[in-house]
């Protein structure tokens, strides 16, 4: 799993165009959030059999984060461009939903973007030393 994630005082998207993988009908087609953490996430085929631990991983890292950050508003934004080793776009759907569903359940606004959709976006980074950060798991 890689994550990019950013600290932004605002993100918006749009869905466009669907890929052969597309979650049907795409939930939201557009949304804008303010004083986000968004996380551009690549589910890899070695995340397949990790899951659980990577979900574990991923809540706690997020957790540290936007304390830090002051936010509790977090994004999950599919994002296959960080890997070339991708994983079954089904469980990467399962994966992303149950983590939103986690996410959720330990206190946070979590948002997901649609699996599969050619997007539109725009945003805009705040500028500290925790706003841009890598993460493998």
């Amino acid at each position: 799993m890689r994550v990019l994630q950013l600290h932004c005082s605002s993100f918006s998207y749009e869905t466009k165009k669907e890929t052969p993988v597309a979650e049907q009908p795409p939930s939201p087609k557009a949304e804008t959030l303010e004083n986000v953490l968004v996380c551009l996430t690549c589910f890899e085929k070695q995340d397949e059999t990790r899951a659980e631990e990577i979900t574990k991983e991923y809540v706690e890292n997020i957790r540290v984060d936007t304390e830090r950050m002051g936010t509790k508003r977090v994004l999950i934004h599919p994002y296959a461009h960080l890997s070339k080793q991708l994983g079954s776009p089904r469980l990467a759907k399962e994966f992303l939903k149950k983590l939103q569903e986690v996410l959720q359940a330990e206190g946070f606004e979590a948002h997901r973007s649609p699996f599969g959709w050619y997007k539109t976006f725009t945003l805009t980074c705040i500028g500290h030393p925790l706003a841009e950060a890598y993460r493998e798991y």
